[in-house]
């Protein structure tokens, strides 16, 4: 249990406690954290305690997170933290009423996520003229994004024993520690053993890691040594730039153009709803409306 914080309330700080018991991600808990710490400050400078918040001081709250000028998708979320935390809070009787649940979160954007042509992959894929034992990690790191959909979190948390391929599958370790099985391609399991053979020792030399891709230092990767080395490798093809999370993206599109079906990739994403996964099917319609626009001699 961590350390009561002094920006945030005690029992915001069990709430957060309660968070992290029901297996919710350390990202989750330090972003609930944050937002609650805000929520307290924004409190205290209005005089009030969670005791006297009622449905209208929370309006009062939403409307102040509009006034910061925030994405859709972040005050939806700092709201969240406050109806989820006032919903615990008086579930437990620690405070005598529940004044957040009435107020409804900003109208969420629904923005298609950015992808990739198959053409475009097909040059990011593309090993450099010059290989060494970073270009081997990087594709290797670049195969398992699109080729199995990872997030760039689970890129990082693999562990070599997490791969078997000689089975082609990876056991990945997902938001809230969920795992799950998913199938490695012949290009993907190609590069990571040519990575694993050629590059990974010389990389870790005599130090202790169980990190699949490691820096050549020898210590497992971050998210943001991901973005950097995807990074590095646009640009030298010459490509807009992308996030890793694009990777996934352009995974689960092209299976949905290829005709998987959406609850199969909704399994191999890793995600809790099909909902979360239905993203994907506008992005499909937009790759249709352009096949029937080239093809259909009606579409002109």
């Amino acid at each position: 249990m961590h350390p009561v914080s002094t920006d945030i309330d005690a029992r915001l700080s069990r709430f957060l406690d309660s968070l992290r018991a029901s297996g919710a991600s350390t990202s989750t808990v330090r972003a609930y954290r944050s937002d609650l710490a805000q929520y307290h400050r924004w409190l205290t400078a209005a005089g009030s305690t969670l005791e006297q918040m009622d449905v209208k001081l929370v309006r009062r709250y939403a409307a102040f997170l509009g006034s910061m000028h925030y994405a859709p998708a972040t005050s939806a979320r700092k709201l969240s933290a406050v109806r989820s935390a006032h919903a615990w809070l008086h579930s437990r009787d620690l405070t005598p009423t529940d004044p957040a649940q009435p107020v409804p979160g900003p109208r969420r954007v629904r923005t298609l996520p950015a992808t990739l042509s198959r053409d475009e992959m097909d040059e990011l894929l593309i090993a450099a003229p010059v290989v060494d034992d970073r270009e081997r990690r990087d594709l290797a790191m670049v195969e398992l994004l699109y080729g199995c959909g990872l997030r760039a979190a689970e890129v990082c948390a693999l562990r070599v024993k997490d791969v078997d391929l000689a089975r082609g599958r990876l056991r990945v370790t997902g938001k809230g520690d969920k795992q799950r099985v998913v199938p490695v391609g012949a290009a993907a399991a190609e590069a990571v053993q040519t990575y694993l053979d050629c590059a990974r020792p010389r990389m870790v030399g005599t130090r202790s890691c169980d990190r699949l891709l490691v820096s050549v230092r020898g210590r497992g990767l971050h998210p943001s040594d991901v973005r950097r080395a995807l990074l590095r490798r646009l640009d030298r093809r010459g490509l807009a730039h992308r996030s890793p999370h694009a990777l996934r993206h352009t995974f689960a599109t092209h299976l949905l153009e290829g005709g998987a079906d959406l609850r199969s990739i909704q399994d191999l994403l890793g995600h809790a709803s099909v909902g979360t996964t239905q993203i994907y099917t506008h992005v499909s319609v937009r790759h249709l409306r352009s096949a029937h626009a080239a093809s259909h001699p009606r579409a002109r």
